[in-house]
């Protein structure tokens, strides 16, 4: 796919920061009439109102052709037929943004925590991180409230990103891969409501069972990931009901089929989600877009 490259210095920058968008593969072109695709390097956090997408010289006319990508807590919409794949994508923001693409957060590759400790798992659940919010106090005191529902909880009054290289972030890191190994389920509350939190991607990662405690996310590659046959989801409106909802779901549940959920929701990570491997997924999604317009005739397929 021939791709004309934005550079900074045409929409008034001196560079691009950190969250380059890259899609593989790619031809690169100087004659934007050559270009099948146009890529911003740069992040959406970059733009802060609709009227910045003026700023782009190739935009009009070629408004589906143009591939934006932001990886923050940015919750604006530009009203534009443009590609943008966003890891915080809410429902409201994708009515605005038609063609948005759900996107996961860049999370760690769990695979030490996947094989479940010898003599079996140890917690019903675990949830180990920074209570940000009211969801997470909910849910959080709802698990631990709950009669015959052993839990593995350590709650942060801070956000663990901002130590993370310290002797105390280290630490915390190192309990929570611990945790994860050891419970048939991971809590997951939403942080930032309609956000998904970086725990749900985490607990996939690590062949475990994400309990999504949450409204208005925009899962991923929906039509290609079943995440209901691996994961819970617990409306905020039931947060009070967290605990009651996790210890009828594991009644209902065994170990062995805990393990098989756990190791579908790795296969997907790694196929789909996987940080190592975006340039390949985000062309895929960008692909399976273009085949929408009518732009290509081949069916796109995601080799990872």
């Amino acid at each position: 796919m021939r791709a004309y490259i934005y550079r900074p210095e045409e929409i008034g920058l001196t560079g691009w920061p950190d969250g380059l968008l890259r899609l593989d593969g790619v031809i690169p072109v100087t004659d934007p009439q050559e270009a099948e695709v146009f890529i911003c390097p740069g992040p959406l956090l970059l733009f802060n109102e609709a009227r910045d997408m003026d700023r782009f010289p190739y935009m009009n006319g070629n408004e589906q052709r143009h591939v934006f990508f932001d990886v923050s807590e940015n919750c604006t919409v530009f009203q534009k037929p443009c590609i943008f794949i966003r890891c915080n994508l809410k429902t409201w923001m994708k009515a605005q943004d038609p063609n948005s693409i759900s996107f996961p957060w860049p999370v760690e590759n769990y695979a030490e925590c996947v094989d479940v400790p010898e003599g079996g798992f140890t917690y019903d659940v675990s949830f180990h991180g920074w209570l940000s919010c009211a969801t997470r106090f909910d849910a959080t005191d709802a698990c631990r409230s709950q009669p015959n529902l052993t839990c593995d909880l350590a709650l942060y009054s801070n956000f663990t990103g901002a130590i993370y290289y310290d002797q105390e972030g280290i630490r915390r890191r190192a309990e929570f891969r611990r945790s994860m190994r050891q419970s048939r389920v991971c809590l997951c509350p939403e942080s930032i409501p309609g956000d998904f939190p970086y725990r749900f991607f985490e607990a996939m990662s690590a062949g475990r069972v994400p309990v999504l405690v949450g409204r208005n996310q925009v899962f991923p590659f929906a039509d290609e990931i079943p995440y209901d046959e691996f994961s819970l989801k617990i409306d905020v409106d039931d947060v009070r009901f967290t605990g009651y909802l996790i210890k009828a779901f594991l009644d209902k549940t065994t170990d062995v089929e805990l393990k098989s959920k756990g190791a579908l929701a790795r296969e997907y990570w790694l196929k789909y989600l996987n940080r190592d491997n975006w340039p390949k997924i985000m062309m895929y999604a960008v692909r399976k877009k273009f085949k929408e317009f009518g732009y290509l005739n081949e069916e796109p397929v995601i080799c990872v």
